[in-house]
């Protein structure tokens, strides 16, 4: 089995009907942080989306900076940052400002976006966001170096601006591409970016096809793919903590998705209600199970580092960090 770096997802949802309050629930998502780097995971990611029932996290860097005070080794990264949202200076100068208080451990997954809501809620055109995100990422490297700098896009224009501090990282922070369509896969390569993978085996082929197309070293590169995993004394046990999160997180993806596909069809997306299907695709069981099967998913699946999702939106927090104690005793280990 091939080693990778391992790392640890949340998103901080807080369904309604939760007996928690989203005081609560952060504190405990933060405590799970300081456990997954005693535990010995490489990375901490975070994901992102706006008006929400559930709260889902929508200030990523403000918890990447919360992150970074309260770790010293793992990286701090982004899966994904939803860029036509943010305007690219104000990005440049807070993920900077992480990047210093990290130690230069910030690592931006970048994305286009694609609900609906979001788009009308920012007031930004949905055919703008490719051209408002490729004008950031140019932007961000340009604001990065320190230097003043004038910038004439179709969507930013200013002139004779410099973005401190610069980042600790050099040349930059790391930039990954996020994506599942296989157009939009075949632009990382093209922007020279990591791979954030929404998908699996297929997408990532798709991606390290379109690096060798361009000559690229594909051992240069990040590839970052997400699995749920939970660990409990059984896989009937696992399912039984997990079933309820995992299909109210799958009937919202299934609706966004769909949506944002122009069908109301969710058999055709990627992530839907279907019970069978979820506990199929996550990887629960006991700690022998989940790692048997984590390392089927590593041999057959060319990414550089596995995202371990366990906080699911409504499962309690107490069993998700009970999850995360065995797999980080128990499983990581035999990953590294």
């Amino acid at each position: 089995m091939r080693k990778v770096k391992v790392g640890y997802q949340l998103d901080f949802r807080n369904p309604p009907g939760s007996t928690l309050s989203f005081r609560d629930l952060y504190r405990e998502c933060f405590a799970q942080v300081e456990a997954a780097e005693r535990l010995g995971f490489d990375s901490i990611w975070l994901t992102e989306h706006h008006f929400t029932d559930d709260g889902y996290l929508p200030a990523l860097m403000p918890a990447a900076a919360a992150i970074a005070a309260r770790t010293t080794r793992v990286t701090i990264g982004t899966y994904v940052l939803l860029a036509p949202f943010l305007h690219p200076l104000k990005l440049a100068e807070d993920a900077a400002f992480v990047d210093v208080l990290s130690g230069g451990r910030l690592r931006l997954g970048i994305g286009l976006g694609y609900r609906a809501e979001e788009f009308d809620g920012f007031g930004v055109p949905r055919t703008q966001r490719l051209g408002r995100t490729l004008e950031t990422i140019e932007i961000l490297k340009r604001a990065w170096t320190g230097e003043r700098f004038s910038f004439d896009g179709k969507y930013f224009k200013f002139r004779d601006v410099r973005v401190l501090p610069q980042p600790v990282s050099q040349p930059h922070p790391e930039l990954l591409w996020g994506a599942g369509a296989a157009k939009s896969i075949r632009r990382a390569a093209e922007l020279d970016m990591g791979f954030a993978c929404v998908g699996g085996r297929r997408e990532i082929g798709v991606y390290l096809e379109a690096l060798k197309a361009a000559g690229k070293d594909a051992a240069h590169y990040s590839i970052v793919n997400s699995r749920v995993v939970y660990v409990a004394d059984s896989e009937e046990d696992a399912w039984r903590d997990t079933r309820d999160a995992l299909m109210y997180q799958a009937e919202l993806y299934g609706k966004w998705l769909s949506a944002a596909a122009g069908t109301t069809d969710q058999s055709k997306v990627l992530i839907r209600p279907d019970a069978d299907r979820l506990r199929r695709t996550s990887v629960l069981g006991t700690a022998s199970e989940v790692a048997a099967r984590l390392e089927e998913v590593l041999d057959s699946t060319p990414m550089t580092e596995l995202i371990v999702v366990t906080q699911l939106p409504g499962l309690d927090p107490a069993k998700a960090r009970r999850s995360l104690d065995r797999f980080g005793a128990e499983v990581l280990p035999r990953l590294k």
